[in-house]
């Protein structure tokens, strides 16, 4: 009893909580049965929960605003329909999570303009009544997994080990035990720095600061629900991280190799990967004259230069002007900082 291996007391079987019914009399009294009995039709919380997880991730908030409790103290479904329809949708489906979510972005709510009118934004100023499309800051992953994808430096290797990508130097160094066998981080090479961040490697006392700075939890505790925050140290990251400005070099070097000698259609080129769509008759203007600027700026001190086209493990391209090219990096990691790339 209480714990005390000498003091046996009565046989206890295994079974879920009362207050979430029982297992079949059937099923194996081990984690097989909580496994079938998790995912059975009588037992319809899983599916329920599961969804409106997926639907947060898709539009920012779920259906039930507090994921993380469904019980009586949590917030009320606002479409408890939708919610119904979708667990149903999911588990006859055979818990396709690849199938569903292409059935959320393929829907007419999700491909809603976000843009917000006055009688919106009186009648449903928080878009729970999901009145237009969603619209929020993309997590730190997937911001970082975008730099990377529109450079073409993103690797699509599945699955292996976890990877050390680009970090401050130093900063294992005053939580790393003695002897550890993480006392010293040592960066990868090759196609690992640029793999997903879904295999970043992540120390819980010295997590990645471009992680944390866009609200990655500390994993110490499970969090179903991010916070999200905008501070100046955010633009830092975007501006400065190593991975941001090689991702903008390599997307520079590209768009000059694609479109040489055009300097309009070598921005819209670059646009049409960036921001997914042309750059209008106000836009293009000013890219061309920041790209100017830049251009006149690196022509004066090729040292500088040199130094921005020097940032990150991907080798350069010699064949390129190295004033043009650097300007023209520069225009694109103005562009990863903006917020039609940031906000989904």
């Amino acid at each position: 009893m209480r714990g005390q291996y000498d003091q046996v007391g009565e046989e206890v079987r295994a079974e879920v909580p009362a207050a979430l019914g029982r297992l079949p009399n059937d099923a194996p009294r081990n984690r097989l049965g909580l496994a079938r009995w998790l995912v059975s039709a009588e037992n319809p919380l899983t599916a329920r929960v599961a969804v409106n997880r997926f639907w947060q991730e898709v539009f920012g908030q779920g259906l039930v605003r507090t994921p993380e409790d469904f019980g009586i103290m949590g917030a009320a479904p606002t479409h408890p329909e939708l919610l119904d329809w979708l667990a149903v949708e999911f588990r006859e489906s055979g818990w396709d999570v690849k199938r569903f979510f292409r059935l959320l972005v393929s829907s007419a709510t999700y491909r809603q303009s976000a843009a917000v009118t006055p009688l919106k934004l009186e009648r449903d100023r928080d878009n729970g009544l999901l009145s237009r499309g969603p619209r929020f800051r993309m997590d730190a992953e997937v911001l970082r997994d975008y730099a990377l994808m529109v450079s073409g430096l993103l690797s699509q290797r599945m699955g292996g080990p976890s990877v050390k990508p680009y970090q401050p130097e130093g900063i294992w160094d005053v939580v790393g035990l003695p002897g550890g066998d993480t006392r010293e981080f040592v960066q990868d090479k090759g196609e690992n720095v640029h793999r997903r961040s879904l295999y970043t490697f992540w120390k819980r006392m010295a997590p990645p600061p471009n992680m944390e700075i866009f609200n990655a939890p500390s994993r110490e505790v499970c969090s179903v629900r991010r916070e999200r925050t905008n501070t100046p140290l955010q633009a830092l990251v975007t501006l400065n991280d190593p991975q941001f400005v090689e991702a903008a070099r390599v997307l520079a070097q590209r768009a000059m190799r694609a479109v040489p000698n055009d300097d309009a259609a070598c921005l819209q080129w670059m646009a049409r990967r960036v921001l997914c769509r042309p750059l209008d008759a106000v836009e293009l203007p000013l890219a061309l004259q920041s790209l100017r600027e830049m251009r006149a700026l690196y022509e004066d001190d090729l040292n500088a230069a040199s130094s921005l086209l020097g940032v990150g493990i991907t080798a350069g391209d010699a064949d390129l002007s190295k004033a043009g090219c650097a300007a023209l990096t520069m225009v694109a990691n103005q562009w990863l900082n903006l917020d039609e790339v940031l906000t989904k």
